[in-house]
């Protein structure tokens, strides 16, 4: 049974269609400034991570401050209260809350794969051996939420076949399993790839299914008052996603940087991993984007819309 997208209140969801405030000014440099939240820690992010540190983002003339939110129901959250001005994260999150009157508009994708691996104690074979055991992921609505029930659906288990605990981040994860609480975790690496030095063993990896994660989201009146804001974004993320495919050591040692993982080995096993996942444009895929709003009516027991392309603008991809 799929677990249910958690949704902020419905007051932020009303304010999404109006906060967004107005023109931004440039600053003393004459950069425009913007925030931008994202959802996770670990390698995933390393076009942003790579565009901050070095100068991508300042190149296209942008003050950029990047924000890690607690987990991906706090993406909409950030928006609504302008907090954040573009938001990246699980794209069903933000296709529930246009489903309830968001006015926000898909920009730009990084990521259209899962970025997860599911690492297990020794005595888990396989990924049926998960059966009657229990997983550690983070909180419902977020990646792993959705990973762990495609992984089980495509190893002909159900959800209802293991026990998801649900725990405050990656770090716990690992303590879980480390302990013996949980069988097996499911993260992004490299984060709970360092489970391996405890004796813990990759059980599978996702990143051949195809995910609507990465997915940059802005509120539709911000892009209309900031247009020149966040076609400069789409413009940086376009060389970031071409820079972190040819520069290793430079997005290894970000990885490091935000992932908080200092082994050099781990965060270059994380890039190894993030080539299969990584999207060489920032077109926002239309099919995927689709497949995040069937998910979330799915949890939401609704009909998703028959139209997903008016969520959509890729006009900034091709300008």
């Amino acid at each position: 049974m799929r677990t249910r997208i958690t949704l902020v209140a419905a007051g932020l969801l009303v304010g999404l269609t109006g906060c967004a405030g107005g023109t931004v000014a440039a600053d003393a440099n004459g950069a425009l400034p913007v925030t931008i939240g994202y959802t996770a820690l670990g390698a995933g992010y390393s076009d942003l991570y790579t565009a901050q540190d070095y100068g991508i983002f300042a190149k296209h003339g942008l003050n950029v401050k990047l924000t890690r939110l607690n987990d991906s129901s706090q993406l909409v959250a950030g928006l609504a209260s302008n907090s954040v001005q573009i938001g990246v994260g699980v794209a069903a999150d933000t296709a529930a809350a246009i489903m309830k009157g968001a006015d926000l508009k898909y920009v730009a994708m990084s990521e259209p794969h899962y970025n997860l691996e599911m690492w297990a104690s020794p005595d888990v074979k396989d990924v049926a051996g998960l059966r009657g055991k229990k997983v550690a992921i983070t909180s419902p609505g977020s990646e792993s939420d959705f990973g762990l029930t495609a992984l089980l659906q495509a190893n002909g288990l159900q959800r209802a076949d293991v026990t998801a605990v649900f725990v405050k981040g990656v770090p716990a994860e690992v303590a879980a399993l480390v302990s013996g609480a949980v069988s097996a975790i499911l993260t992004q690496p490299p984060n709970g790839t360092e489970s391996r030095e405890k004796g813990a063993h990759r059980l599978a990896a996702l990143s051949n299914l195809p995910f609507p994660l990465g997915a940059y989201t802005v509120q539709s009146r911000y892009l209309q008052s900031n247009r020149e804001v966040v076609k400069r974004f789409v413009a940086a993320e376009a060389e970031a996603l071409q820079y972190i495919r040819g520069h290793k050591n430079e997005t290894v040692k970000s990885i490091q940087k935000y992932s908080g993982v200092q082994s050099t080995d781990l965060a270059s096993y994380a890039y190894d991993f993030f080539l299969d996942v990584w999207a060489k444009t920032p077109a926002v895929d239309e099919k995927v984007i689709k497949q995040a709003f069937d998910e979330a009516a799915a949890n939401a027991r609704t009909t998703p819309p028959p139209d997903v392309s008016k969520y959509i603008d890729n006009s900034l991809t091709a300008s």
